[in-house]
C-alpha cells in the first residue's frame, strides 16, 4: 500500500495531541490535515479527498459524536471512515460513538503501534471499498449501456422491418434530445433518458405485416387501421417491463401519434394531456420522416417541411414546443445536415468499395 497516497484528517482541540498523531503519521508516510474544531473538520471533509478521519470525541462547541453525525448524513462524506479518539471508557458513549457512524475507537493514551496498525486496516478496508465501489459503478454503466444498445437495436429492427434505416433511429433520437434539453421541465439526466427510449417509439411495426410497411403509396382505410396497431403493439411489449426506461419507451411509443387537438390515436388526447414525452417525439417523428425518403414518399424540401411543421402549431403539436423548435431550428438543420453528410460518405465508400472488386474480379474472368 502506497501510505503517501492515502490522506487522513485529524481532529483534536488539544494542540499537542494533533501535533504527537500528525507526527507519527508523516513519519509512516501518510499525508495528514488537521483540524482543532469540528467546523473545520466538516469544511475539510467536504472540500478535501479525505481516506480517515480521527476524530476526538470530546471538543467544546461540536463533540466529536455531532461531527461524525453531520458527516454520515451527508451524501458527499458518508463514506469516509471515522475512528474516534478517546480517553473516555463510557460504555454508554462508547456505544454511542459506534450508532453515529465511527469504524472504530483508541483509548488515549495509546500505543503507537496500535493507533498505526488501526489506521492500516482501516486504510486498507477503505480501498477495498472504494475498488468494490468503481466495480459496482463500472458494471452499472455497463448493464445500462447495454440496455440502451438493446433498445436501439430492437428501434432499428423495427424500422428495418419497413425498409427504413437504422439512421431514423438515430436522428430521432437525437432531436428528441436537443428538444427536450430546451425544455426548462426537463433535467439534463431525464433528457438523455428520453433520447434512449425514444429509440422504441416504433417498434410495435415489428408485429405489421411486410405488405403493409413496404407499400409505395397511400394505404387503404383498412390497410390504415392495421398500421395504427402498431402503436398498441409497441405499448402492450415494453409495458411488460419494469424497468424505468422501458416504460419512458412506453409512453413515448404510446402517444407519439397524438396530436395536440385531440384528432390523433391512439386514444384521441388532447393538449397537455399528451405526456411531454409524446409531444417531444411527435415533433422528433414528424420533422424526420417529412425530411427523408420513406416507403410510402419522397423527402420533402427543407422549406415545405418547416411550413408544415409551423402550420401544424396547435393541431399536430404543441404550440410552445413548436416555438422552441423554430427558435433553435439551426441546431435541428445542423443534426440533419451532419447525417446527410454521413449518407453521402457511405455512398462513395460503397461505390468505391464496389469498383475495386470489380476491378479485382476482372483479373479472373
Amino acid at each position: 500500500m502506497d501510505k503517501s497516497k492515502h490522506t487522513i484528517l485529524v481532529v483534536d482541540d488539544v494542540v499537542d495531541n494533533v501535533t504527537i498523531v500528525d507526527m507519527i503519521l508523516r513519519k509512516e508516510g501518510y499525508k495528514v490535515i488537521t483540524a482543532n474544531d469540528g467546523a473545520t473538520a466538516i469544511k475539510l471533509a467536504q472540500t478535501e479527498s479525505i481516506d480517515l478521519i480521527l476524530l476526538d470525541i470530546m471538543m467544546a462547541e461540536l463533540s466529536g459524536l455531532e461531527v461524525c453525525r453531520h458527516l454520515k448524513i451527508e451524501p458527499q462524506t458518508a463514506s469516509i471512515p471515522v475512528i474516534f479518539l478517546t480517553a473516555s471508557d463510557d460504555r454508554k458513549m462508547l456505544s454511542l460513538a459506534y450508532k453515529v457512524g465511527g469504524r472504530d475507537y483508541i483509548r488515549k493514551p495509546f500505543f503507537k503501534d496500535e493507533l498505526l496498525a488501526r489506521v492500516h486496516n482501516s486504510i486498507l478496508l477503505r480501498d477495498s471499498e472504494k475498488h468494490l465501489e468503481s466495480k459496482i459503478i463500472e458494471k452499472t454503466k455497463d448493464i445500462a449501456e447495454t440496455q440502451v444498445e438493446v433498445m436501439n437495436i430492437l428501434g432499428g429492427v423495427a424500422e428495418g422491418h419497413s425498409k427504413e434505416t437504422y439512421a431514423h433511429v438515430k436522428r430521432v433520437t437525437q432531436f428528441t434530445y436537443l428538444l427536450a434539453t430546451l425544455c426548462d421541465e426537463i433535467s439534463e439526466e431525464e433528457a438523455i433518458f428520453l433520447r434512449d427510449a425514444s429509440s422504441l417509439h416504433d417498434v410495435g411495426k415489428i408485429s405489421i405485416r411486410e405488405s403493409i410497411l413496404h407499400k409505395q403509396g397511400k394505404l387503404t382505410n383498412q390497410e390504415f387501421k392495421i398500421m395504427k396497431k402498431h402503436v398498441d403493439f409497441g405499448v402492450e411489449m415494453l409495458e411488460k417491463s419494469k424497468l424505468p426506461l422501458f416504460q419512458t419507451a412506453a409512453i413515448a411509443a404510446g402517444q407519439h401519434h397524438e396530436k395536440y387537438d385531440g384528432s390523433g390515436y391512439p386514444k384521441g388526447l388532447k393538449g397537455e394531456k399528451i405526456h411531454i414525452y409524446g409531444r417531444i417525439v411527435a415533433i422528433a417523428d414528424v420533422f424526420d420522416a417529412l425530411s427523408h425518403k420513406r416507403a410510402y414518399k419522397d423527402s420533402w424540401s427543407i422549406e415545405d417541411v418547416l411550413g408544415y411543421m409551423k402550420d401544424m402549431s396547435g393541431k399536430h403539436f404543441d404550440p410552445r414546443l413548436i416555438d422552441i423548435f423554430f427558435k433553435n431550428i439551426k441546431d435541428f438543420l445542423a443534426i440533419c445536415e451532419i447525417h446527410n453528410q454521413e449518407i453521402e460518405v457511405n455512398k462513395k465508400m460503397h461505390s468505391t468499395t464496389k469498383n475495386k472488386i470489380m476491378q479485382w474480379l476482372s483479373q479472373y474472368i
